[in-house]
């Protein structure tokens, strides 16, 4: 029964945006997923990201985000992802998912870099009720240490990753490996993508942005100018991989995506769906926006309900599905998955119709 709900509240939501997109555009599509970030500090130094370079203070108590929580749940809300910075920085992580899955919040996320993601935590984590996370990795050893600012970074992280796939299996556990497609480590793109598999765990390809309010900084401006020949061949090669076994690959839509955000990182073509899936919740209590946008409220100051409710909020949510934004590329997949097309396009590949051979064109504008 409860599969059956969760089906008939993902298809709501979805049913909900095609008819905002052809027909009604001004209605108000309810968030389903809540972005918590319990701290927008980090243990680690990664040159594709700014949260780092402050120390964020006055930071939600526990209490404060059990409050949260309690909210959320009162908002039938769908899934709550645990993220940061990172978040099992904070000592009262676990304490948070747990009372999550106690109130009645069925679906829980983790982002991580896996640094703190030791055997035991993972093992609390998952007796919290956690069942799905993002693990970052950017690279093979070299390249994902240098990326990450830490000696030892990948190798800690990996053997963490590893533990959690295997105490993850039988619970219907989900991992994705997150690697951020940057100027530094294009080129190792097909190994990673050996990696994966090996693990067993999915690969999904984050794209370097400047735009989005953990990531403005001129360094991570450098790393969002890759250069197309490095790309193309990055993704050539990829696609040979998935055509000799595609599993834990990410799909052709995708593939065929990531040269189009590097040079044109709005794609106004593309509603956007993830500002309507999520709302956004900052360590400091701040609330609305989406990646590119800052929040203009704040839950110390409102209920989350009324804030939903709010004119100031539907009025935003209107302009962010439509990209009148300043564009960030975020859950791009997302933004695809709900277009009929792609499915008709990924079938095509797999029938051997479509190929990136046949789109990839470098221009060498970036070097």
């Amino acid at each position: 029964m409860k599969r059956v709900a969760d089906l008939a509240q993902l298809s709501g939501f979805f049913l909900a945006l095609a008819y905002k997109e052809h027909v009604k555009p001004n209605l108000h599509v309810r968030p389903l997923v809540a972005e918590l970030f319990l701290t927008e500090n980090c243990n680690l130094r990664c040159v594709s990201c700014a949260c780092w370079r402050t120390n964020t203070k006055d930071e939600l108590t526990t209490a404060e985000w059990a409050d949260v929580l309690e909210q959320l749940a009162r908002e039938r809300i769908y899934k709550v992802n645990f993220t940061g910075g990172e978040p099992l920085m904070r000592r009262d992580a676990v304490e948070l998912m747990r009372r999550a899955t106690e109130i009645g919040i069925r679906h829980l996320h983790l982002n991580s870099n896996a640094i703190l993601l030791t055997p035991q935590r993972i093992a609390e984590v998952l007796d919290a009720g956690v069942r799905s996370f993002n693990i970052s990795v950017d690279g093979t050893r070299e390249t994902h240490d240098l990326i990450r600012g830490r000696d030892g970074s990948f190798d800690t992280t990996v053997r963490h990753l590893r533990v959690l796939a295997e105490q993850g299996r039988g619970l219907g556990v989900r991992i994705r490996m997150n690697f951020t497609v940057m100027r530094d480590n294009v080129t190792v793109l097909p190994e990673v993508a050996r990696l994966a598999q090996e693990l067993g765990v999915r690969l999904y390809l984050n794209l370097a942005t400047d735009r989005t309010f953990l990531f403005v900084h001129e360094q991570v401006t450098e790393q969002a100018s890759v250069r197309d020949r490095e790309l193309a061949e990055a993704l050539e090669t990829l696609e040979k991989l998935a055509r000799r076994d595609s599993r834990h690959l990410p799909r052709y839509s995708d593939l065929r995506y990531i040269p189009k955000h590097f040079s044109d990182v709005l794609q106004g073509d593309l509603p956007c769906a993830e500002s309507q899936l999520k709302l956004m919740i900052h360590s400091r209590g701040e609330i609305g926006g989406c990646w590119g946008h800052a929040p203009g409220m704040s839950v110390r100051d409102r209920r989350i309900h009324d804030v939903i409710a709010s004119p100031e909020y539907r009025a935003e949510h209107e302009k962010l599905f439509r990209k009148e934004c300043v564009g960030c590329g975020s859950n791009y997949s997302l933004n695809l998955r709900w277009r009929p097309r792609t499915y008709v396009e990924d079938m095509l590949w797999r029938r051997g119709r479509r190929s990136l051979l046949d789109e990839l064109t470098p221009t060498g504008q970036h070097g």
